[in-house]
Formats: C-alpha cells, sequence, structure tokens
C-alpha cells in the first residue's frame, strides 16, 4: 500500500515540496463558517455573543486584531478575510470602568513582551501578559486593557517585567491609559 501524502490546499508532484496554492475560485478551503465571538462572565462561564456585535459573518476569516482605536476605554475588533478588505468593528457596550497600560521595557525589551500585570480590586485579580502574537496572522494591541465594571478604583497593579524586575502601583485611578517605563 502506497503512503500518500497531501499538502492541504497546495498541488505538487512531490509530495515534499509545497507547490502552488490550488485554485478553488470562490470556495473556501475551510467552507464559510460564521465567527464566533465569547464574554467570559466569570466562574468558569462563557455565552457565545457574536450576533450582538455584528462579528458572526459568513466570510473566510484569516486573522483578528483587537484594539481600543479610539481610546474610549471599549475594545474593538479588525477581521481580515481571504481577499476581502478588513473589517473594523467598534465595540459599542455598555460602558464599564477599565485601565490600560502601555508599558515599556529599559532592561527588559523595549516592547515589554514577556512583561505580566496583575490588578487587584477588593481580593478579585485579573492577569494579563503583553505578547507579540496572538495567532494565524493576527497580533493585538501592545496595550494591556482591564475591564473592572463599577470599581472606582484599582487597589494594587503588580508589573512583573521580563527580566525579572518588580513594579508595584497602589490605589490607581480607573478609565485612562497609562504609560509606565520599567523601574520608574
Amino acid at each position: 500500500m502506497d503512503l500518500v501524502i497531501e499538502n492541504v490546499g497546495r498541488r505538487s508532484e512531490n509530495w515534499t515540496e509545497a507547490g502552488a496554492p490550488t485554485d478553488v475560485g470562490d470556495k473556501s478551503l475551510n467552507g464559510y463558517e460564521r465567527n464566533v465571538l465569547f464574554w467570559n462572565r466569570g466562574g468558569g462561564e462563557f455565552l457565545e455573543v457574536a450576533y450582538l456585535t455584528d462579528s458572526n459573518r459568513i466570510e473566510d476569516g484569516r486573522g483578528v486584531a483587537v484594539a481600543d482605536f479610539d481610546r474610549d476605554g471599549q475594545l474593538d475588533l479588525v477581521l481580515q478575510n481571504l481577499d476581502k478588505p478588513a473589517v473594523l468593528l467598534m465595540g459599542r457596550g455598555a460602558p464599564g470602568n477599565w485601565l490600560q497600560l502601555r508599558l515599556e521595557g529599559t532592561k527588559s525589551n523595549r516592547d515589554a513582551i514577556g512583561a505580566v500585570v496583575t490588578i487587584e480590586i477588593d481580593g478579585a485579580r485579573q492577569t494579563r501578559q503583553v505578547a507579540a502574537g496572538s495567532g494565524f496572522i493576527s497580533a493585538s494591541s501592545p496595550v494591556l486593557h482591564f475591564g473592572v465594571g463599577a470599581a472606582e478604583g484599582i487597589d494594587v497593579v503588580d508589573i512583573r517585567w521580563p527580566s525579572g524586575q518588580r513594579q508595584r502601583l497602589v490605589g490607581v485611578a480607573v478609565n485612562q491609559r497609562l504609560q509606565l517605563r520599567e523601574g520608574d
């Protein structure tokens, strides 16, 4: 029995070479599936809400980026689909309080990739990590976003830099974007 190995979506006479992309016309190798978006309700509960945000499009999705493009404290989405222009979906949900942090490394790498930030409010914690990418042809803003609901202040902001250095801020106001340099 001969073993047949194919490069998915590529055509080549030699299985060790990728070959040229297969022309599928107006079809999709993945099928046109609705995009999904999950709301983390806490306690391990997630609710699918893409239909509420108009992000449940039936297109050939390839990438997504998350950022607060208009700096209103609500996260926005950029969807990239195959052979189509990118789509910008602006966050328009019910406003809640938030904090955004843009970190700059001095001993660590300048973009603070790998830094971990934990905030604490009344004993509850949220943690974010600065990342360079988030998936296939996707990268989101390096600005860390924390949604804090009705909280009027943040008790503690703890930053663990890639260099091993730690910074701690106490009594931080909400609804602002802070630029923080390692060691300041």
